[in-house]
């Protein structure tokens, strides 16, 4: 069973990430489903992000676009290609920091720096205790 302490040695992909530091600032905060992995890169799929700035909700309510009658005919159709569509991104593992979600529910953060070997040799390494 995966845990944090055994995390290396097993299968990333099928686990939740969160890039919570990189040093490209336009792949901080991005999160979503690990797909595929490599040696140098993790192919996730991301969660969608909205396009249009003016959709409202009220406090404590979701907005849905049934509810947002105001909206333009081309926000909406914009929101909807997004919901659509399942964005696919490619994170390189050596500039970023990860969160991934362990099945039994707790956070675990990885340097990428780490995780740079292919998914079958990760096996054959040692690691130190962290």
């Amino acid at each position: 069973m995966i845990s944090s302490n055994n995390i290396f040695y097993h299968e990333l992909i099928g686990l939740e990430l969160k890039v919570v530091d990189s040093s490209n600032d336009s792949l901080i905060g991005i999160s979503g489903t690990v797909v595929d992995e490599t040696k140098k890169t993790f192919l996730i799929e991301a969660e969608p992000r909205k396009i249009c700035e003016n959709i409202k909700a009220e406090p404590g309510k979701n907005a849905t676009i049934q509810e947002s009658s105001n909206l333009s005919s081309e926000c909406t159709r914009k929101v909807m290609n997004d919901v659509s569509k399942s964005a696919l991104k490619l994170i390189p593992k050596d500039v970023s920091i990860f969160e991934f979600k362990v099945p039994d529910g707790t956070i675990v953060e990885i340097d990428g720096k780490i995780l740079l070997n292919r998914p079958e040799d990760r096996i054959k390494k040692r690691y130190k205790k962290f």
